[in-house]
């Protein structure tokens, strides 16, 4: 097995989560490199590229010529620290959300932690009084992360959580005080980015209690994923491969009922001969395919 197929067999046996993971240390290593190589040849300048094209910028002016920028921006993150809490987050939270909640719901409520978290970024830059005139970018999946642990914690509260394998607290406690932490640091630096926060840990919370209802605000979505991943899974038949194959089973079929025919044709043919003349009288030929006929019954 090649490297190439390795990756890929391992990669398929990712849940959702670690795929995420995967996929955000990949860009975060690819980006990475990129700066790298940019800063040693261009005398010392920083690269701009991934920032300026895929990252989330307060104005709704760059908001509509770049739309996808509300969700390519949490794929990038701005440290590698950004990214290591990120990842160790969404590891231990994935996996109390995968105990109550399937896959497809998973993404479904990661994708709109990043809606809901780039949403609030820009209402808090475009319509709040203290951001009046300021330029801000958002980075990172931290609303998407903070959606799958609000969203566990508001389904199962009571659930128990060993915190650094020494302290048992429940589930609901570590959201609140999370929550919490981003409303408190939001006059003291990163104010865009604790919006997006809240505005991640609200949709959780929203999706888990409708669902709790009885109503499943994630359908849609659902609908939409399996359609765009039954698009690039689905392999295009030939029909005239179809009709080869067809062709040649019946071709196959045909050829053995007739070698059968003939086979017991020549077995009667060699027992009507040893009726007649004695099993003596038979060739040597004759014999072997005698023996081997009955071997095959």
């Amino acid at each position: 097995m090649d490297t190439k197929t390795r990756l890929l067999t391992t990669y398929r046996g990712l849940n959702a989560a670690e795929k995420l993971i995967a996929i955000n240390i990949t860009v975060f290593a690819v980006i990475s490199i990129y700066n790298a190589i940019f800063y040693s040849f261009s005398g010392g300048a920083h690269a701009t590229f991934f920032t300026d094209y895929f990252a989330l910028k307060n104005g709704w002016t760059e908001v509509l010529y770049k739309p996808w920028t509300i969700i390519t921006c949490a794929f990038l993150h701005a440290s590698f620290g950004h990214l290591l809490s990120n990842c160790i987050v969404l590891y231990f939270s994935g996996r109390i959300f995968f105990t109550f909640f399937t896959e497809k719901q998973f993404i479904t409520v990661y994708a709109y932690g990043i809606l809901a978290g780039s949403l609030f970024f820009l209402l808090a830059y475009n319509f709040l009084p203290t951001f009046k005139g300021t330029e801000a970018t958002a980075v990172g999946a931290s609303a998407a992360v903070l959606a799958i642990l609000v969203a566990g914690a508001t389904y199962a509260p009571n659930y128990i959580v060993n915190l650094f394998g020494l302290i048992q607290i429940k589930y609901w406690i570590i959201a609140i005080l999370l929550v919490i932490s981003y409303i408190s640091y939001i006059p003291y630096g990163n104010a865009g980015g604790h919006y997006a926060h809240i505005g991640g840990a609200l949709i959780g919370f929203f999706y888990s209690k409708q669902l709790m209802n009885g109503n499943d605000i994630g359908i849609g979505f659902e609908r939409f994923w399996n359609k765009l991943t039954n698009l690039f899974s689905r392999k295009k038949k030939s029909p005239l491969k179809t009709v080869y194959k067809n062709k040649e089973t019946k071709r196959s079929t045909t050829t053995t009922a007739q070698s059968t025919t003939e086979k017991q044709r020549k077995v009667d043919s060699i027992l009507d001969k040893i009726s007649k003349s004695g099993y003596e009288s038979l060739t040597k030929a004759e014999k072997d395919f005698l023996f081997k006929a009955g071997k095959e019954n």
